[in-house]
This record gives structure tokens, sequence and C-alpha cells, in this order.
């Protein structure tokens, strides 16, 4: 899990970096979708990760899972219960 830090205050510059150390992860691809758009084929991969409950993780986190960078779209705790978090996630162009 990466969290975006901006590094000079005043900027508009950011960096990524990690909040966590590497863990578990359940990966499962939901679905993919291919847009038309300005004459060109733009694709889209939205996919589910499930990983042991965490208090800190945000829609403005990303998860990069074997070197591809996800944006988390949506955390799901699950009624409420501490056991597992449920991120959905968009592939990051």
């Amino acid at each position: 899990i990466i969290g975006r830090a901006q590094r000079i205050p005043g900027f508009q510059t950011e960096s990524l970096t990690p909040i966590a150390p590497p863990l578990w992860a359940c990966f499962r691809q939901l679905s993919g979708k291919e847009v038309y758009a300005a004459m060109s084929v733009q694709s889209t991969e939205e996919v589910q990760f499930v990983i042991n409950w965490r208090d800190d993780i945000t829609t403005r986190h990303i998860v990069r899972y074997k070197g591809v960078d996800y944006d988390i779209t949506r955390v799901d705790t699950f009624e409420g219960y501490k056991q597992d978090l449920t991120l959905y996630a968009k592939k990051k162009r």
C-alpha cells in the first residue's frame, strides 16, 4: 500500500511512499472494458484486493501489485467487521 506525499510545501510535486510493508492480499480481476474515445481504444481494468483489516487505508492510497499500480476507488469494511478489508481499484494509466 502506497500513500501520496507532497514533498515540497507550496509546489505540485508528489511522490509515492510505502505506508506498510508488503502484505498478504487476495487479488481478483472484476472486469475489463474498452472505451472508444478520440479514435483510440482505452482500456480500464477493475480489480479487487482483500487484505487484513487496517484502519489507515483510504481512496487516496495506491496498491502496487506485481509492479502495477492501482488507484483505490472504494474501501469496503464489510458491515464494520474488523477482520478483512476489501479494496476496489482501477489500474493506473
